[in-house]
């Protein structure tokens, strides 16, 4: 039937606009936004297609607790005092005889009964001398087994968790740690502990680690653990943490094989990838002459006076002289008389100088020397001597040399008492670190070259130095972000760094650009040179970037149009485009547990909002170094919420995936205890089935089949924001109206349901007449026009709506609403 002229809408690239706009039909915006857009991703170019689903990678590991040793019986075959090894004492170490070869049994502990083992520690081991490996190796009826393969066992302590994959706890009663050595040597291991998986689950992160082009990570941090997975598969191993979970959530930074842990109530952690997929050895990062502050509630008696030497040659009783202190020359100093108190009397007279110094000198026959103590209130700290100069006599010299460096005392700027950095970056080959709470913002470097090493005192132009902001408020660095220019995220605002090169030579310029501040805890990412972040009530996402035309950074409110769909963000990361996009995707997490993805493309203008929804809760969101989006979430599972790690995946129809293969073909699916008593679809050989509700970890097809992928599925939605109304310049009508058709353009789609007014949807027919009926659903994408009509009712404020009743593919390129408008 010909159709009538109606409205047409062939760009979604605005996303889900708020209801604030519902009435501004004159905006830009409005002709390519939606009033609601679920599980899409908008394009640049304008059509929407369904959001890449995501694929089950395991469960989430709850909180681990200790397995007390106590009745378990302990020995040391190998030589040495097992119990050394279950003490808790550092001073005490099992270490055995000479040995070499083996494999040789070091350590055994056997339990009374059977018990659930998730993970062994074995801390601080190490050999005397030589190369080897170690294992811990449980007992089972068929022998021996490893418990998450060997490590490297060298003459330098090693600390290592060796864990079963998370839920899946190793029952035995028969443990051992077993070594094998290149040479002879002994082995000495500091303690040994068994750990369980409790029933508490706590606050977790996932942080990416790119370790090259082609080894990359995910790690998944909480409450005394990290687990490892690998960035395009499952997992791999795990480590030990002290933090608690609100601790693991705080701001991450790695390059190459290190990353660091930032919290303020502890020292930057660092993880560190030792050449292995299975070799992560974790502990405080080794900062070294951490500067001293003084921070004024404390009375300190460690302030150390400068002394100075001079040295005087061929300096007679007619020679006159002077000495320059920091930049200050005093007025002429004459050698007659005594000397000493001549240098103290006009050193003193000098600004920057209190009285209380004192001189030792002597000189005779024009030679002699003279120390100098800056002692006295009020000269604590380095003084210098920069140089002296003598006024009348060609060959006299008066050389100087310093013999203690002045310090005015205080205590660590960086402690467990004062606090730890909340935030750092590795930027210009330094580590640059700010945040700690005792001094919120100031700004520590480190020396160039040299990521740990904090000597304020060294002098070169790449030492160390500390560097406090000038701010009014209590403003606190949250993050630093290296794009143009290095960018600061404080508290309360927005920086950047005017000095092209960092130097100690050349204070640090931070410039304020706008006063959003920053969310605590919550990542900033770098995308297309702009710094994107929530502001400091989490309600809010903004960029910072340089802007072109007014030469200067300048801030802007991402989520303006959108601001219903942004509360409380408590995670966030960015997907980098790729071959199934032409723009970046920003996804973050709220603390309600809903999800958001953002299509970025600045050159277009595209800023498009629309919902991740799914029976779950995202509790985390990362972007690892091979671009792929994990998420931690919660989901129903036998009535009982249980944490999952997940991945997006493109081309995936359906959430927590599961792809089962069966050597003989089989209508029976089971091993699906993750998905108890929830609703799931199957696919397989490009047909969709269900949906099922799985019982007893297992659903029934209608037919038998061979590989099939099965999940949990919420639709694509679509819904339009309501025609304009205007007849006239300026002239609006306010009476009920309605679509009475509904036509779409769509491409490659296999799934499609079309509705308006408020009535349900129908699903509509994608197979033409004559089509071939032997081709599998999703092998039959369509591509062209298709329509419902007869549709009926009327609305104030009526809308169309494009969404799917079974999974499937589908991209909406356009969609014309006909009818009374």
């Amino acid at each position: 039937m010909a159709g009538q002229s109606g409205k047409e809408q062939a760009s979604f690239a605005s996303g889900e606009l708020g209801d604030l706009l519902a009435e501004r039909k004159n905006l830009k915006y409005y002709r390519s936004g939606l009033k609601r857009a679920e599980n899409m991703v908008a394009t640049p170019q304008g059509p929407a297609s369904q959001r890449p689903y995501t694929r089950l990678i395991g469960r989430r590991r709850p909180v681990l607790a200790a397995i007390s040793l106590a009745g378990a019986t302990l020995g040391a075959p190998s030589g040495g005092t097992a119990g050394n090894a279950t003490d808790g004492d550092d001073e005490t170490l099992l270490t055995t005889g000479e040995i070499t070869g083996g494999p040789h049994v070091v350590f055994t502990a056997t339990f009374a009964a059977p018990v659930a083992v998730a993970a062994v520690d074995v801390d601080r081991y190490r050999l005397s001398t030589g190369t080897g490996t170690i294992e811990v190796q449980y007992q089972t009826g068929a022998g021996w087994s490893a418990l998450n393969g060997p490590r490297k066992l060298l003459a330098g302590n090693r600390s290592r968790r060796f864990c079963a994959p998370p839920t899946q706890p190793v029952t035995a009663s028969a443990w051992r740690v077993v070594a094998a050595l290149s040479e002879a040597a002994t082995m000495s291991i500091d303690e040994v502990a068994f750990l369980n998986e409790s029933a508490t689950f706590a606050t977790a992160r996932v942080r990416s680690f790119g370790f090259s082009r082609d080894v990359a990570y995910d790690l998944v941090l909480t409450q005394g653990h990290g687990d490892v997975y690998a960035a395009t598969g499952g997992w791999l191993t795990g480590f030990a943490l002290p933090h608690s979970g609100e601790e693991a959530r705080g701001r991450w930074r790695q390059r190459l094989n290190t990353g660091l842990l930032f919290s303020t109530g502890r020292p930057p952690w660092r993880v560190f990838r030792e050449n292995d997929d299975l070799e992560w050895q974790c502990g405080a990062a080794p900062l070294k002459n951490i500067p001293r502050h003084d921070f004024g509630d404390t009375d300190y008696d460690n302030a150390v006076a400068a002394v100075w030497n001079l040295a005087f040659v061929n300096v007679g009783i007619a020679a006159w002289f002077t000495i320059t202190v920091d930049g200050e020359e005093t007025g002429s100093i004459n050698p007659a008389g005594d000397i000493g108190a001549a240098i103290k009397t006009e050193i003193e007279k000098l600004e920057g100088i209190e009285p209380g110094i004192s001189v030792a000198a002597y000189i005779g026959g024009g030679y002699g020397s003279a120390s100098i103590t800056f002692s006295g209130d009020g000269n604590e700290g380095p003084v210098t001597i920069n140089s002296t100069r003598v006024l009348n006599v060609a060959d006299a010299a008066v050389s100087w040399s310093r013999a203690t460096r002045g310090d005015l005392g205080g205590e660590d700027i960086f402690s467990d008492a004062r606090g730890w950095p909340t935030a750092g970056i590795f930027y210009q080959q330094r580590l640059l670190m700010g945040g700690s709470p005792g001094v919120p913002n100031a700004i520590v470097a480190s020396e160039t070259g040299d990521f740990y090493e904090l000597n304020a005192n060294l002098t070169p132009a790449t030492a160390p130095f500390v560097a406090p902001m000038d701010t009014d408020e209590d403003e606190a660095i949250e993050e630093f972000i290296a794009a143009r220019a290095l960018m600061l995220m404080t508290s309360r605002g927005e920086y950047w760094i005017s000095n092209t090169a960092i130097s100690k030579d050349q204070p640090l310029n931070p410039i304020k650009a706008s006063s959003n501040g920053c969310a605590r805890g919550v990542p900033v990412v770098e995308n297309e040179g702009a710094a994107v972040f929530a502001d400091r009530s989490g309600s809010v996402l903004c960029d910072f970037r340089y802007n072109e035309v007014d030469q200067t950074y300048v801030s802007a409110r991402l989520s303006l149009l959108a601001s219903h769909l942004v509360r409380d963000v408590v995670d966030l990361a960015l997907k980098r485009t790729d071959g199934s996009s032409d723009a970046n995707i920003l996804a973050y997490v709220q603390a309600d547990g809903q999800m958001r993805f953002v299509t970025l493309l600045r050159e277009q203008d595209v800023t498009a909002f629309t919902r991740v929804t799914s029976d779950g809760l995202f509790r985390a969101v990362a972007v690892n170094a091979a671009n792929r989006l994990t998420v931690l979430v919660d989901r129903p599972v036998g009535g009982e919420m249980v944490s999952f790690v997940e991945r997006f995946e493109q081309g995936l129809l359906l959430d927590q995936a599961v792809t089962l293969t069966h050597e003989e073909a089989t209508a029976t699916v089971t091993g699906l205890v993750d998905h108890e008593g929830a609703e799931v679809w199957a696919v397989a050989a490009g047909d969709v089935f269900g949906p099922f509700t799985v019982e007893g970890g297992a659903i029934t097809l209608p037919e038998p089949v061979g590989v099939v992928t099965v999940g949990r599925w919420t639709p694509f939605l679509a819904q339009t924001l309501p025609p304009s109304r205007e007849i006239g310049p300026d002239i609006v009508t306010q009476s009920r109206i309605g679509y009475h058709t509904v036509r779409v353009s769509l491409a490659d789609t296999t799934s499609v349901a079309l509705g308006a007014n408020g009535a349900a949807v129908e699903e509509v027919s994608l197979i033409d007449y004559g089509a071939a009926m032997d081709v599998a659903e999703l092998d039959a994408g369509f591509t062209g026009l298709r329509a419902r009509d007869g549709i009926a009712g009327d609305a104030e404020q009526p809308n169309m709506v494009v969404t799917q009743l079974r999974p499937g593919r589908i991209t909406l390129r356009s969609i014309t609403g006909e009818g009374d408008l």
